[in-house]
């Protein structure tokens, strides 16, 4: 699975990581939970301060993985 940062995250992750997710990782929310272990420093940012998209299309925690997706974690926005 591919999982691409943008914001801060993408500043100290980097842009991409190539991630094998243990299995059982099946939605969003699981999938924060797993980041949130592998970069327990960044974990408030993965699991409450950032909003996921797949497909270009935000998604909420629950959204279910159907195979091979590029998950996309951004950081909270405002309107200017």
């Amino acid at each position: 699975m591919k999982v691409r940062f943008y914001g801060r995250l993408g500043e100290r992750l980097g842009s991409e990581i190539e991630l094998d997710p243990p299995a059982g990782t099946d939605t969003v929310n699981q999938l924060r939970a797993v980041l949130a272990d592998l970069f327990p420093d960044l974990s408030a940012d993965l699991k409450l301060k950032s909003r996921a998209c797949v497909a270009d299309s935000m998604v909420t925690d629950d959204y279910r993985f159907t195979g091979s997706e590029t998950v996309e974690f951004f950081p909270p926005l405002s309107g200017g």
